[in-house]
């Protein structure tokens, strides 16, 4: 964990000069199931909320072929096994269109802390189970793939406010060793990113 914040520090504060600084944060829905192809059941099975913050800052100075970094600090609730926190980083590449719209795609991982939801036992000294009680947790870590779109909400001034439509799988592990020891997390994500200097335009594009 602390070799992942150390990271995190060291690649912020080296481009800390990064002409475009965004900030932003989405609401999802993530689902168990096979990486891509399971995207469909985000939209018909069940609801497993999460909410994420992130933090985001331009490589290059191109307009058209754009690379951004960004950290991602996060989590969801799925109701059937775990309650997942997550801190990851990303680099992004961005396919601008026109300063309207751009297609996304990201490659990343990072830290996740499982706290597990269904009732778990232990063998006491007795020979008998008892129930553990109390909040338990385990360091996993994460990594995947992200593909979205990235589109601007204001037409007078595109880069104020943009709407981020993404799709991402995260295999997560080692979950269980001798079973599922990597496990798939599709995610359909709804968010907005804003400037962190409001009125400076990242592009020229028509």
């Amino acid at each position: 964990m602390k070799s992942i914040l150390l990271l995190f520090f060291v690649v912020f504060a080296n481009y800390s000069f990064a002409q475009v600084h965004r900030l932003g944060g989405s609401f999802s829905n993530n689902t168990t199931g096979l990486p891509i192809t399971g995207y469909g059941s985000l939209f018909y099975s069940q609801f497993h909320p999460g909410a994420e913050v992130f933090y985001e800052y331009k490589l290059n100075k191109k307009e058209v072929n754009q690379f951004w970094i960004k950290g991602t600090f996060g989590g969801y609730y799925h109701r059937f096994f775990q309650t997942a926190l997550r801190l990851q980083l990303d680099v992004d590449y961005r396919l601008a269109f026109s300063k309207f719209v751009a297609l996304d795609i990201a490659l990343g991982g990072g830290y996740l802390h499982s706290f597990t939801d269904y009732q778990r036992f232990k063998l006491n000294n007795q020979g008998d189970y008892e129930k553990i009680h109390g909040i338990t947790g385990r360091a996993q870590f994460v990594a995947g793939l992200t593909l979205g779109a990235n589109v601007a909400l204001v037409k007078s001034d595109p880069d104020r406010i943009r709407l981020l439509i993404q799709f991402r799988t995260l295999m997560q592990g080692p979950f269980v060793a001798n079973y599922v020891p990597l496990l798939p997390v599709n995610s359909f994500l709804l968010g907005l990113s804003f400037p962190l200097k409001p009125g400076k335009h990242e592009t020229t594009l028509k």
